[in-house]
């Protein structure tokens, strides 16, 4: 305290300065890592709700699972059992469908409208929670990487963090206002995973570890990538150096991912979920997996063999096993999820989600956001680890740069791992970051320290990536955004459900509703109707079928129609899949509809749209 006091004439010090400097002690204590990282968060979240505040109120939802997430939990209000998780208004025809999701999910979204509802009313309370939960859990996201991160061999990084966090453009739009699907759950597990393989190896670290992964597949079956890089993880450190604690970290994950798997099956989907043999969700064949991977690593731990080598080749053999029991109790797991997918709906609805397909689907303009906040971070992390003082250092820098890599390799081949590739990038980034930061100040000049201090804040992702966007823009047409004119798309579900056209839907009595696949959740979550399908693959019988009869043969049209037990056919005819419907056969449905030429079959009902809705009524067969 008293190096803080300033001298006054005489000797004597004023009155006011030993308060003064208590004063702003106590206030840079007050800043900890986890209140900046609060701060910064909530100071973007009020910008953000006050961005999207007509949409909060319109409840204008820009992606159809969000809507469909939103009818699993009012169903589950309404008195739907925990365990099932059937949405029934999906396919009535042959008795709804399965879905894939996970009541982890549901659960505090049902939750806080449970809470509110006698309150404000479920309206308000759906809007409420839709806009406060996805920040609630960004702000969860915030102090976890900073709670794990601080780890690191610069302490300053925990300080900076969340404010790369922020400037992550693909991990902030999981955590937007209205955004209550999965997406913004994965990426919090992975980072409690992350932080928890950079803390003191042992049973501890390994136990919460193998929980959090068990956690993150019981939400979606998508982590599990992320869940064997961890596991392999453990592995090679073990193998590597045969310490106590990297053996007991290996152990406890492996063992936690295996047990936390059953025992949050059991949870969300009661005994029929430890029986099923689903591929595009945790069930049988992905714990037997596990299983079987925890009971070799115990025997190969149990025998202690002492060399490296024999470590290596025997732990990749219980990888190897665990691969051979999924496979053995579901061959068709060794496919992927979307193998049985009807080449019809491969070809006009798959193909078409970008988030399912690599980068380059997307061209080189939005590769750009997708791999350069992955480099930058890698880069930072490899100078980082290279600088490191000490072995606990060193290690925890590898298993950044292990981790990254992976998940950045992983986010060129499938677009939806691109978050978590940019979460493990933050470190790296925020240590070139700090690193510029403090060369740009030891320069005497005032405008090349300025200019220096700018090229520092390029580290931050989202910046960063602009300016190679604009550098390479100038350089290669490949790289240029695309003009708006020719990208402008015509809305999609929601705007073509304004207020006059739900109301006009829901007057008519419930009935089964035909319509293109991408208007199909947001009537679910809108009206009273059900739906032939919506854009989950599961259903994908009844897929095939909707586009079938949009853009197959029209002469079998009303027979598909009449054997999904549609009463009425809807469109709108400025929705995006309906002008690649209309486009692929010019005799078929979609293009007599928008024509305004239904066949004899359908009776045209009349509807207020300003966005181009049009119903027809399927008459009663002959």
């Amino acid at each position: 305290m008293t190096e803080l006091a300033a001298p006054v004439p005489g000797g004597v010090a004023a009155q006011g300065d030993a308060p003064a400097s208590a004063d702003a002690t106590a206030l840079h204590g007050w800043f900890t890592p986890v209140r900046i990282a609060l701060l910064v968060w909530g100071a973007m979240s009020l910008i953000a709700i006050a961005g999207k505040w007509q949409a909060i109120g319109a409840l204008d939802l820009a992606d159809t699972d969000d809507a469909m997430r939103m009818a699993q939990v009012r169903d589950l209000l309404a008195g739907q059992s925990w365990w099932d998780l059937t949405q029934y208004r999906v396919n009535p025809a042959d008795g709804g469908v399965l879905m894939h999701w996970s009541r982890i999910v549901d659960a505090p979204l049902a939750l806080g409208i449970l809470l509110l509802e006698p309150l404000f009313g479920q309206a308000m309370a759906e809007r409420i929670v839709m806009a406060l939960w996805p920040p609630m859990l960004g702000a969860a996201l915030s102090v976890a990487c900073v709670m794990g991160y601080r780890r690191l061999s610069d302490p300053r990084i925990a300080y900076v963090v969340p404010l790369f966090l922020i400037m992550s453009g693909y991990i902030l739009a999981q955590f937007r206002p209205l955004r209550v699907d999965h997406h913004g759950w994965q990426i919090f597990l992975a980072m409690l995973i992350m932080a928890q393989a950079l803390r003191r190896a042992g049973w501890r670290a390994g136990l919460l570890g193998g929980l959090f992964a068990a956690a993150l597949l019981s939400v979606s079956i998508e982590g599990l990538p992320v869940v064997a890089l961890f596991a392999a993880l453990a592995a090679l450190r073990w193998a590597s150096h045969g310490r106590a604690d990297d053996r007991a970290w290996m152990c406890g994950y492996l063992g936690a991912l295996a047990g936390g798997a059953i025992l949050l099956q059991f949870a969300t989907r009661g005994p029929v979920g430890l029986a099923g043999t689903w591929c595009d969700s945790l069930s049988a064949p992905y714990i037997a997996a596990f299983a079987v991977a925890a009971a070799a690593v115990f025997g190969i731990v149990r025998a202690g063999p002492a060399r490296p080598l024999v470590r290596f080749v025997l732990l990749g053999g219980a990888g190897l096993a665990a691969a051979a029991a999924l496979v053995w109790t579901e061959p068709q797991c060794a496919k992927g999820p979307f193998a049985s997918l009807d080449p019809i709906v491969v070809h006009y609805w798959y193909r078409n989600i970008l988030e399912g397909q690599p980068v380059w689907a997307s061209g080189g303009y939005d590769a750009i956001f997708v791999l350069v906040p992955s480099l930058m971070g890698l880069a930072g992390s490899l100078l980082a680890w290279r600088a490191a003082s000490n072995r606990i250092d060193r290690r925890n820098w590898a298993t950044v740069i292990v981790a990254l890599t992976g998940a950045a390799i992983l986010s060129v081949l499938v677009l939806r791992s691109v978050s978590t590739a940019h979460l493990f990038a933050l470190p790296g980034c925020a240590w070139l970051g700090l690193r510029a930061w403090q060369w740009a100040r030891t320069i005497p000049a005032a405008l090349p320290r300025v200019l220096a201090s700018t090229l520092a804040a390029l580290s931050l992702p989202l910046l960063g990536s602009v300016a190679v966007s604009i550098l390479l823009g100038a350089m290669f047409p490949l790289f240029k955004a695309a003009d708006k004119a020719d990208s402008a798309k015509p809305p999609i579900a929601q705007d073509c459900l304004d207020p006059a056209a739900i109301a006009a839907l829901n007057r008519i009595p419930a009935t089964t509703i035909l319509t293109p696949i991408d208007l199909g959740a947001p009537i679910i979550f809108w009206t009273q109707h059900g739906l032939v399908a919506t854009g989950h693959h599961r259903n994908k019988e009844a897929m095939a079928n909707t586009l079938r009869v949009f853009v197959g043969d029209p002469g079998k049209a009303e027979a598909l129609v009449r054997q999904e037990r549609a009463g009425l056919v809807v469109i709108c005819r400025t929705a995006n899949d309906l002008v690649q419907y209309r486009r692929a056969r010019r005799d078929a449905l979609a293009a007599q509809l928008y024509a305004g030429k239904a066949p004899a079959w359908l009776e045209p009902l009349p509807i207020a749209s300003r966005a181009g809705l049009a119903v027809w009524r399927v008459k009663p067969a002959p």
